[in-house]
């Protein structure tokens, strides 16, 4: 197996770093609330902020963004995914090597972290690669009385029936123990996260491109917020072209 990628530090300065060792040192899973996961968001976005590109995000990241991808979902107690990102950018099972589910466990996690799901009338997109894979966990939140899951349904999947808003969800969460949680989006998501106030984190990779393409989504979706998401940048990191920003996100009003 190659090397993983490391990444100059820009902000704060140090020596060259991995995602892997930048991230268990940030110590997500320390700072869960009380009452809910604390919850980091993951987004690729070219330079004109589109994050797809000819309707996926695979096309904008390279070799680096992968990395730091992966390397979230190591330390995540679980993936927060929505159904439509699902549908489009074949999602397998999460945690795909042998040796990064041991360091999991050897790091007191769950080997393959469960998918979660939120989907109020049960529309979910069953012939994905995610229920396809037999050892990958998934919850699915819903509104609809009596959801059952399909016949074929590889994975092992659990239905919770429950109020779909972003803070029910997540308290229901943390009452099982999720203390990290991992969204990967799409952008009307983490548009309803951020509107909710329960985002803490933002990373964000800048891909050196310029697509020009005004159809494509950006990372938010959806109604303006409420109240603007103002962004504290934490750290800085660059490998090659591309960069990669970690931001907290403080909702208007909050001073800590």
């Amino acid at each position: 197996m190659s090397a993983p990628p490391r990444y100059e530090r820009l902000l704060p300065p140090g020596a060259p770093t991995t995602a892997g060792a930048a991230l268990r040192a940030a110590g997500l899973g320390e700072r869960a609330h009380a009452d809910r996961p604390y919850l980091f968001a993951n987004f690729v976005a070219s330079v004109d902020g589109r994050a797809t590109l000819d309707g996926n995000s695979r096309g904008l990241g390279e070799a680096g963004d992968l990395a730091m991808l992966l390397a979230l979902r190591d330390v995540a107690d679980a993936v927060l995914i929505g159904p439509g990102t699902v549908r489009v950018e074949g999602y397998a099972r999460l945690v795909g090597r042998a040796e990064r589910r041991a360091a999991r466990v050897a790091a007191g996690l769950a080997a393959d972290p469960p998918a979660v799901l939120i989907s109020r009338r049960f529309e979910l997109p069953w012939a994905a690669g995610l229920f396809a894979a037999a050892e990958q966990p998934a919850i699915v939140f819903t509104e609809a009385a009596g959801a059952r899951v399909p016949d074929g349904v590889a994975a092992p999947v659990e239905v919770v029936v429950q109020s779909c808003a972003p803070a029910a969800v997540l308290a229901t969460l943390r009452e099982r123990g999720v203390r990290a949680l991992l969204c990967e989006g799409g952008p009307g998501l983490l548009g309803g996260l951020l509107a909710a106030g329960v985002v803490d984190e933002l990373f964000l990779t800048l891909a050196p491109l310029l697509t020009g393409d005004a159809a494509q989504t950006g990372i938010i979706r959806g109604p303006r917020l409420p109240d603007p998401a103002r962004l504290e940048l934490r750290w800085l990191l660059r490998r090659d072209d591309e960069l990669y920003l970690r931001y907290s996100v403080r909702q208007q009003g909050d001073e800590t």
